[in-house]
């Protein structure tokens, strides 16, 4: 039948709307990745209307470029597009080979691309990503298998918790690494002294070996569990091709590495001096020192650029224990006989005890220098 017929005998009884509302956890999600500096975009099947509308509860369109159409990216040269992309975060009505030119055109501008979808019409994006993420739940086998991963339970916000708890993974390694570098440095650069100034070595093979196998393997283990520090995720993505160690942070390493060698080389002089040349207490103060700097200085790494006077001690209880341990064990070797006899130590008086451990705070006070430094120039390493 014609419209005409079928309406004459119909009373307009009203007009009902349906909205799939945004889920509240995913629209703090989304402000949480763009604190971050991580961009957000949406590129949909869906109507433009309808995209613009939800781009905007979510707060991904600030500055009101609206949305392109598919239509209208059949149109535009890859140079034309490119200029598109750096200011319009949402797409509508696109098909699969809008989605794959998307993602390729922003990783020619330099980006960590990660594609998230859940039908077939996602895989050639989630596999052109750098990281596709299939839906657990509503993804199609097809979108899984073209995927990196799968996100198990479809929220958006989970991603944003694993880009968090990733940074606390990475700021970790990146501690650890500082950590066991800038001694290893420091007790190279001790060796070396002694050799070019023609001194008795500072330490025997087995007191470096007990440096780095016991009082340095345990603190490096508890320092990767630290907690995340604050504000973690609200911090800038680092450049891609920074690794662990950035130009700041070999600087850093550099100077603690010297700070330690110089503290050590000189407590061995003092102690030599002190002593009238007898080696084996000289070697026993140098060793002890070199101890009683990393327990120092696996403090200080705690964080990279906060200082340590604003970090709950006992936050990280692990690292608390292991420091107790090693103290312990340190003592052991200082005072239990058969050590003694197997680490060439001998037990140290309260003055020498002193001056070890005002010397070993030299570290505290110039990575607290170099962290206000940091603060002054907003150069941040963690």
């Amino acid at each position: 039948e014609s419209h005409e017929k079928l309406g004459g005998e119909f009373i307009f009884a009203g007009l009902q709307g349906m909205e799939d509302p945004i889920r509240p956890e995913v629209l703090e999600a989304i402000k949480v990745a763009q604190a971050a500096g991580i961009r957000v975009v949406m590129i949909t099947g869906d109507h433009i209307d309808t995209a613009v509308a939800i781009g905007r509860q979510l707060g991904m369109d600030h500055d009101e470029h609206g949305a392109l159409e598919g239509k209208m990216l059949d149109q535009m040269s890859d140079e034309e597009l490119d200029l598109k992309l750096k200011e319009v975060n949402l797409y509508a009505r696109v098909t699969p080979q809008h989605k794959h030119r998307i993602v390729n055109r922003l990783k020619e501008f330099g980006h960590i691309v990660a594609v998230t979808g859940d039908g077939v019409n996602d895989a050639p994006a989630l596999r052109a990503a750098h990281l596709g993420v299939a839906m657990g739940k509503s993804g199609t086998d097809v979108a899984r298998e073209a995927s990196d991963m799968v996100l198990s339970d479809d929220n958006f916000s989970t991603i944003t918790a694993a880009i968090e708890e990733g940074r606390i993974v990475f700021s970790n390694i990146r501690k650890v690494t500082f950590f066991l570098l800038s001694t290893a440095v420091g007790e190279v650069i001790v060796i070396l002294a002694a050799v070019i100034m023609n001194w008795p070595l500072p330490f025997v093979a087995v007191q470096i070996l007990w440096i780095n196998l016991v009082t340095n393997g345990l603190q490096d283990v508890a320092l990767a569990f630290e907690p995340g520090e604050p504000g973690i995720a609200r911090r800038k993505p680092r450049p891609v091709k920074e690794g662990i160690l950035s130009a700041r942070l070999i600087e850093r390493l550099g100077g603690v590495g010297i700070v330690l060698a110089a503290g050590t080389v000189g407590s061995f002089w003092w102690a030599m001096n002190q002593t009238g040349g007898d080696l084996e207490i000289a070697r026993t103060v140098a060793m002890t020192q070199m101890v009683v700097f990393q327990f120092f200085h696996v403090v200080n790494c705690r964080s990279l650029d906060r200082s340590i006077f604003k970090i709950n001690f006992f936050s990280n209880k692990f690292l608390f224990v292991s420091m107790s341990a090693a103290l312990l064990a340190h003592l052991a070797v200082l005072h239990v006989g058969v050590l003694q006899n197997v680490f060439k130590t001998v037990p140290l008086g309260p003055e020498q005890w002193l001056v070890i451990v005002g010397i070993g705070s030299l570290v505290i006070v110039g990575g607290e220098v170099d962290k206000i430094v940091n603060q002054w120039r907003k150069s941040f390493i963690g």
